[in-house]
This record gives structure tokens, sequence and C-alpha cells, in this order.
């Protein structure tokens, strides 16, 4: 009984982001977009690395997928300066790591 009545106390919470320390709806919603984003980057790495030829290629492209999985981790709500930069531009990171794949 108590578990049903804290979910139905939270739902206003649950409807929207204006009481979450600050942030908006929006600001949550970019974060979301940037956490795939960087998925996509990752994904795009992931795919090269099952192709990969020698250890060198492998290697180098671990670092760069550890590299974006580590930018993941880290990233934060509040930066929204590098949420912003990274929906401008990862977008074209993906494409590009997929499209060298694709050159190969």
């Amino acid at each position: 009984m108590k578990e049903r009545q804290l979910m139905a106390d939270d739902e206003p919470a649950a409807s929207g982001f204006a009481n979450l320390r600050g942030w908006n709806e929006q600001q949550a919603t970019d974060y979301e977009s940037a956490r795939l984003a960087i998925n996509a980057v990752i994904g795009a790495y992931s795919a090269r690395l099952g192709r990969a030829v020698d250890a060198d290629q492998r290697a180098e492209l671990l670092r760069e997928q550890r590299r974006y999985s580590r930018e993941r981790q880290l990233l934060t709500l509040d930066d929204q300066e590098q949420i912003q930069r990274i929906l401008r531009d990862y977008p074209k990171v993906a494409q590009e790591v997929s499209r060298h794949d694709q050159q190969r």
C-alpha cells in the first residue's frame, strides 16, 4: 500500500524536470540526446573493430572507442556547453567513422 502511495506522490516529478536541481526538460532531453550521439560514435568504432585486420589497427580503434566511452561516462547535465558541442559535432563524427570503415 505504501509503495503505491509513493508512486502516486512521485508522479508530478516524473512528468517534468522543472524541480530537478534547476534543470528544465529541454536540458534533460539534450543530455540524453548527447549520450545517444556518443553511443553512435562508440557503435561506429565497434563496427570497425569487428573488421580490424591487425593488432595495431585494433589497438587504435579501441583507444578511440574508450575515449568516447569515458566522455559519455563523465558527461553531466550541468555541462550544457559540452552537450551542445556533442549535439552539433558527433553525428558527423559517427558518419565519418562509419564511412572510413566502408572505404577499406
